[in-house]
């Protein structure tokens, strides 16, 4: 069976997906709308943080065929051999504050694509592709995660502020692995994982540095079930802003996240393993 190499729209599990979170955006824009109208004082804080990266990658994408021993090639294709050397993301992040406590939402696409002749036989999701056959890589991650965070400050000089917004929430991705060789064959597999995830976000404004404020994160996202299911994501990022107004600001960034993902079927798994990074980031920020 001959599968196109180019998705023309959403798929069935990634538009639900993509209409909660469309959903999510309309009410913090609400939220941020109903502040700036009020006339008080930060009655409530939304923030937006629209980002783009770009880092290398490496690992694994195993996909059998109903989990059946024999449906894939062991811990292939790897990226190097499809020749996806990096990967691009595109995000979102909302959060709306009111005194000490924050719900933040983010949403990201991560691509993976790339062109290779495979140089080994390669079986995935019960199709075969001989050595030498062509093949085309077209696929993505839909990262959406949704977090409780509580604010503490702290004072490391005269002037100078530490914030910690330390929290707990879930993590859900959207997988969707498809590749197809000149062949005439092809391997679309989507499957949406979810876990549990704790986050620690922090921001330093040296005064000192006028209009220049540092900021980072780190979360680890586990779940570990019955043998050999497994799910962990880790990740941690920095960044540095320059301020160009009160409410807006730029800023450089850079990170690594560390993907494992391997369901529970008996024979072989569905399992990805991807590392990523570190990664080269640009983004905005606002608040209202």
């Amino acid at each position: 069976m001959l599968y196109r190499s180019r998705r023309a729209g959403p798929t069935a599990l990634e538009a639900p997906m993509q209409r909660r979170m469309t959903c999510l955006l309309v009410l913090a824009a609400a939220c941020a709308l109903t502040a700036c109208r009020s006339g008080l004082r930060d009655p409530i804080r939304v923030g937006f943080r629209p980002y783009a990266r770009t880092g290398a990658v490496d690992g694994f994408w195993q996909t059998p065929r109903g989990g059946k021993h024999g449906s894939t090639s062991s811990r292939r294709p790897t990226f190097r051999e499809a020749k996806v050397k990096d990967s691009q993301e595109y995000g979102l992040d909302v959060h709306v504050d009111w005194g000490r406590h924050r719900l933040k939402l983010g949403y990201s696409r991560q691509v993976l694509s790339g062109d290779a002749t495979v140089t080994q036989d390669l079986t995935s999701q019960g199709a075969s592709f001989p050595a030498g056959t062509e093949i085309t890589t077209d696929s993505a991650i839909d990262w959406m995660q949704v977090h409780y965070q509580h604010r503490f400050d702290l004072r490391t000089g005269a002037v100078d502020t530490v914030t910690l917004w330390p929290g707990v929430g879930y993590k859900f991705a959207n997988l969707h692995h498809a590749f197809t060789g000149n062949n005439g064959a092809g391997v679309s597999r989507q499957h949406g994982p979810s876990m549990p995830n704790l986050l620690l976000d922090w921001e330093w404004r040296p005064r000192s540095q006028g209009r220049l404020r540092f900021s980072g994160s780190a979360a680890s996202a586990i779940t570990v079930g019955k043998s050999p299911r497994r799910n962990q994501v880790i990740e941690v990022l920095g960044r540095a802003h320059y301020d160009f107004s009160r409410c807006g600001s730029v800023f450089l960034e850079s990170g690594y996240r560390d993907t494992v993902l391997r369901d529970d079927q008996p024979d072989q798994q569905n399992h990805l393993n991807l590392k990523y990074g570190p990664w080269l980031g640009l983004g905005a920020e606002f608040k209202f």
